[in-house]
């Protein structure tokens, strides 16, 4: 029905009407949303067998959480298996055992924020110095996955002392109340930016492949790979990060198998169809750098900026399709109203537990302390009657 008056929108020049948008709210409810009225999502105790994973899940687009996935090695009798629990200490500790530094690249932002969508002053603002909404992507740096964690922690305790959290004038913010300069910057902070590793480019197989060798971690899922009709997984990624850390709501077209070894994830999702409540908009792209104040590239005096993302064929910026508002932030729907016909559920995946997230499901994610998790990623089937 929506499809159907966005078709005649184009013929007609009309908008789209709010019954329209009220017939599709209750459908979308009626259709997948049920987890609202509910404890949560489904939960199964094993993992189940193709024709139930495909009959239940897969075809339905409906997520669930898996137990007993993974299990540790050497735990219990069969059946009986301990899940496998692995913390970022960890992780260093195998990889501290190569003569070799494992290193990683991370996303650096000053509040946790990467991937979406801020108010930067750039040549585009007008004679009032009134920003322009742009989409921004976190800074990448490089280091030993020793120093990542050492960084990672410092910076989470020094949040803690000072009490800090992102509602503070001084904090960053990815709802517009702090602005980046692409020519000034923001003002000099001696704040520890917030480190986060999300490649999502099949890195636990290529940057950190000494860590996939040793055999922890499965290749894949049988019962998954024969539902999804994908074969292997085309990534396989390695998340670590904590509360300040916060992926902004999106989709991917992958079918998702997360695993949490620690801590705990919490996604926030939206079926497909709440597509036209989410308040997509089409944003400039740019990238987030660190200017110090000194020669010390260790110094974390200076500034924060935003470098536009240009095209190299004529020079105009990037531009990115992207979700504006934080569906999480109570005043969110004053200015986005259409967010309250959306259907948002809270999941939260403990340590031991996988989350399965059928494509095309949009997600925020964050954690609630220090947490580790690997995704397996599977080409979504483009043939499905669900999608075609």
């Amino acid at each position: 029905q929506w499809m159907a008056t966005k078709q005649n929108q184009k013929a007609t020049g009309a908008f789209c009407t709010q019954e329209a948008l009220d017939n599709l709210s209750d459908d979308v409810g009626s259709l997948w949303a049920l987890y609202r009225d509910q404890t949560g999502i489904p939960i199964l105790e094993q993992p189940p067998s193709t024709e139930t994973f495909f009959r239940e899940y897969v075809h339905a687009s409906k997520p669930c959480i898996i137990r007993n996935c993974i299990p540790a090695p050497g735990s219990g009798k069969a059946g009986q298996k301990d899940p496998l629990v692995m913390t970022l200490d960890d992780l260093v500790s195998i990889c501290k055992s190569d003569s070799d530094d494992v290193m990683l690249t991370c996303d650096v932002t000053p509040d946790g924020h990467g991937d979406c969508v801020r108010n930067v002053l750039n040549e585009k603002s007008n004679s009032f110095g009134e920003p322009v909404r742009m989409f921004v992507k976190p800074e990448e740096r490089r280091m030993s996955i020793e120093q990542f964690r050492d960084e990672l922690r410092g910076g989470r305790e020094e949040w803690k002392r000072n009490n800090c959290n992102c509602n503070e004038d001084d904090w960053v913010q990815d709802d517009g109340l702090t602005t980046f300069d692409n020519k000034g910057g923001t003002a000099p902070t001696r704040r520890r930016p917030v480190l986060y590793y999300s490649r999502q480019n099949d890195c636990l197989r290529n940057e950190l492949k000494q860590l996939f060798d040793t055999n922890l971690f499965p290749q894949g899922f049988e019962f998954a790979e024969d539902a999804f009709r994908s074969g292997p997984p085309d990534a396989v990624n390695l998340w670590v990060g904590d509360e300040r850390a916060v992926s902004s709501m999106h989709k991917d077209h992958y079918e998702n198998l997360f695993y949490c070894l620690s801590g705990e994830k919490v996604f926030t999702l939206c079926p497909p169809a709440d597509v036209p409540f989410l308040h997509e908009g089409h944003f400039a792209s740019g990238t987030l750098r660190f200017v110090n104040k000194s020669d010390n590239a260790a110094d974390i005096y200076g500034h924060w900026v935003v470098e536009p993302d240009f095209c190299d064929d004529n020079g105009e910026l990037q531009r990115i399709r992207w979700i504006e508002p934080d569906i999480t932030r109570p005043d969110a729907v004053e200015q986005f109203p259409r967010l309250k016909q959306a259907h948002p559920i809270t999941v939260k995946v403990g340590a031991g537990e996988m989350l399965y997230l059928p494509a095309l499901w949009y997600h925020r994610v964050t954690q609630t302390c220090e947490t580790v998790g690997i995704n397996w990623w599977f080409d979504m089937d483009f043939t499905n009657p669900t999608w075609s």
